[in-house]
């Protein structure tokens, strides 16, 4: 449901990797980052304690840190360093590192400001860290690799980064991205179709290369193949019109999902309709 910035998973030592762009289930995240929301608790707990230690030692002749309490100060220094240090959350890794090295307080006072100076660099630290919810629905369009399916990624091998993205950026709710990503894939199938009846493609706007295509079929021997590849041509020319000139120029119409969801349904349909009829970007 939920795709972090930032993807972790711990290995049999109980280190952290990373794996960016990994789809994550709540449960996933919530298993994940439970260590740190343990320390998160753990040191509240311990400010806790110490603010009412310190408060009461204005009244006692006793006001120095006991050796219990100097040792859960000192095991949650070593944890917030070992732990934060394997999340990335290299500065507050690093203060519990001086603390821990440096000499430790020996009153209540000094405790205390120093797990408030932890307690808001660990806050500041997971404030700036940020996931994409991803709807239960959409999550089959995340990072799919055969999204087109298995024809279309066999045919078209190329559209396979154009394909994923396309259906990313819907599942992230980013319409005209989607679409952009769909004018790529729709782009090269129109290559393929050049290729293959020996127009010119390369640095070429789509309504030229679909003239080339459209004067190249008229010598074409008659058939079921020139049938096809004139319709899909001519399929291309409506797509032009309908989709690509309206993505690829500035237009304060935004593409909303279910518009996005219509185009990226199409665009797929269209694309299997020319693998399906044996065009191929692998085809001479």
């Amino acid at each position: 449901m939920s795709a972090p910035i930032r993807d972790l998973q711990s290995g049999s030592n109980g280190a952290v990797s990373w794996h960016p762009g990994r789809l994550w289930s709540l449960w996933d995240m919530l298993q994940s980052y439970f260590p740190l929301y343990q320390i998160a608790l753990d040191l509240e707990a311990l400010r806790s304690q110490v603010k009412a230690l310190k408060d009461l030692s204005r009244f006692t002749s006793k006001p120095s840190v006991t050796e219990s309490i100097a040792k859960d100060f000192a095991s949650l220094l070593k944890t917030i360093h070992q732990r934060c240090l394997e999340y990335g959350l290299s500065d507050t890794s690093d203060m519990a590192k001086r603390l821990l090295d440096g000499i430790a307080p020996d009153t209540y006072d000094g405790m205390f400001a120093d797990l408030n100076h932890l307690n808001g660099s660990l806050s500041n630290q997971l404030q700036k860290e940020a996931v994409f919810r991803v709807e239960p629905e959409l999550k089959k369009y995340y990072e799919h690799g055969d999204l087109f399916g298995p024809k279309v990624a066999a045919a078209f091998p190329s559209c396979e980064r154009d394909i994923q993205r396309a259906g990313s950026c819907y599942a992230l709710g980013q319409g005209d991205a989607s679409v952009h990503h769909l004018m790529l894939v729709l782009e090269r199938g129109l290559n393929a179709l050049a290729v293959k009846v020996g127009a010119q493609y390369q640095r070429t706007n789509w309504q030229t290369i679909i003239d080339q295509i459209t004067s190249k079929l008229k010598s074409a021997p008659k058939g079921p193949e020139r049938d096809f590849y004139n319709e899909v041509n001519a399929q291309f020319g409506l797509l032009k019109v309908t989709y690509r000139n309206h993505s690829e120029h500035v237009r304060d119409e935004r593409y909303d999902m279910p518009k996005t969801l219509h185009i990226l349904n199409h665009v797929r349909e269209f694309m299997q309709e020319l693998a399906n009829g044996g065009l191929s970007e692998m085809t001479p």
